[in-house]
């Protein structure tokens, strides 16, 4: 197995470290925790903007072949402008709203179930710190026995947990991530993360 590529940032820029940790989360669940990353939030925002382009084009055909001095072709061309606009507000307040700090979404199939991730992320200005939120929620079944019979009942447990960090622990003087100590923290953030189940 060959080795991990080498992540080199300016460390004075905070969105560059953010951006670089961004990844190396990524990467990390992925490949050593062994989640599998869903691509939800872009699929529905790149649904949300191909569906205004696609209103936008047709308000283009439609007026490339009808006269615009028409009042149907003004009133259809508007029409599709506006649609174009709703759908970018749609998209731009799903990403607010809904997708907010999200840099993962994953899931994977334990022994009691399948568990389920998100990771977000903020940096605050003039701040060196690496703000983290995990969310979990393992879904799964849990079996008792009593009398003699044994009873099979749908188990879900759900935890939230929130860590920070200073960038300087994972980088060093040349703005290279450290990757056995930043995997190292990693690696206890989710151990403490998945200690933490609540049914």
């Amino acid at each position: 197995m060959g080795q991990s590529r080498v992540i080199k940032v300016d460390k004075s820029s905070l969105p560059d470290l953010k951006n670089a940790c961004d990844e190396a989360v990524k990467e990390y669940l992925e490949t050593k925790a062994g989640y599998r990353q869903s691509h939800r939030h872009t699929d529905i925002k790149l649904a949300l903007g191909y569906v205004g382009c696609a209103f936008a084009a047709a308000g283009s055909y439609y007026g490339y072949i009808h006269p615009f001095e028409l009042p149907a072709t003004k009133f259809w061309t508007l029409v599709t402008v506006v649609l174009y606009y709703l759908f970018n507000v749609l998209m731009m307040a799903y990403a607010y709203l809904v997708e907010k700090n999200t840099v993962f979404c994953g899931s994977k199939v334990t022994p009691t179930g399948t568990q389920t991730i998100s990771v977000g992320s903020s940096v605050k200005n003039y701040d060196p710190y690496y703000e983290l939120e995990i969310h979990m929620d393992l879904s799964g079944s849990s079996t008792t026995s009593s009398s003699g019979s044994t009873k099979t009942t749908k188990a879900r447990k759900v935890t939230h947990q929130h860590y920070s960090t200073a960038f300087r622990f994972w980088f060093d003087e040349d703005g290279v991530l450290a990757q056995d100590l930043f995997e190292a923290d990693m690696a206890k953030f989710l151990a403490n993360t998945e200690a933490t189940h609540v049914e």
